[in-house]
């Protein structure tokens, strides 16, 4: 099982309206950084790199992942990040007017002194954290159970859940004079949604199911060019 780490603008988890990171300024911080440089793909003539190498780490050796920062489409993400590389992403978020979110919703920040900090549940982030109801709470793993449970309705509720959280960014998109989405529900749309739910869950069981649900969110919105 894997840990990410993300800098982000989602209002979903910074709690202040905004649009998600661009390139053009990922791009730019990659450009200013004398610590990173863009990271060379394997089929650079096809596939132009958008990730960053941070050439600072004072022990690259001993990264568990690499010392690579992964553009994630509005994201930038650090696999199985160490404390080096996480007190890096504090300091690129600043720049970005962004926060650093771990994978169960933890925020991390630096002290004064330049320390790493985590704030969870005893130790609420400054500014204000979405809160999840329902069953959008459970584990993955109790949905990738429910799945295999043909026979119940849990995995129904899932997805009706999943298309609340739509429902739900619809209306603050429209309240922000953006486009909203819109999807033809057909079955094999919906299909679709449900085969990407069940492989993200079966690869991340530990986390929440609303963390599914928002990275099929986030496919949807860049398919629709919003």
């Amino acid at each position: 099982m894997g840990y990410d780490l993300s800098i982000t603008r989602d209002p979903i988890w910074t709690g202040r309206p905004g649009r998600s990171l661009t390139l053009e300024e990922w791009f730019n911080v990659i450009q200013r950084d004398d610590e990173l440089c863009f990271a060379l793909s394997s089929e650079p003539r096809k596939y132009p790199s958008c990730d960053a190498e941070w050439l600072a780490h004072p022990k690259p050796e001993e990264a568990p992942h690499g010392t690579f920062f992964v553009w994630g489409g509005g994201d930038v993400i650090c696999k199985y990040p160490d404390e080096h590389q996480m007190i890096k992403m504090v300091r690129i978020s600043r720049k970005l007017n962004a926060i650093v979110i771990g994978d169960n919703g933890e925020r991390y920040d630096l002290d004064e002194n330049g320390k790493l900090v985590v704030h969870d549940e005893s130790a609420p982030p400054p500014s204000p954290r979405p809160v999840t109801y329902g069953i959008g709470c459970n584990p993955c793993e109790k949905f990738t159970k429910a799945v295999a449970a043909s026979k119940t309705p849990d995995g129904l509720m899932f997805y009706q859940w999943y298309l609340g959280l739509i429902t739900a960014v619809n209306a603050m998109r429209y309240e922000d004079g953006k486009s909203v989405m819109t999807f033809p529900l057909t079955p094999e749309f919906i299909r679709e949604d449900q085969i990407f739910l069940a492989q993200y869950c079966q690869e991340h069981p530990e986390r929440l199911f609303h963390r599914a649900a928002l990275a099929l969110l986030q496919l949807r919105l860049a398919r629709c060019g919003s």
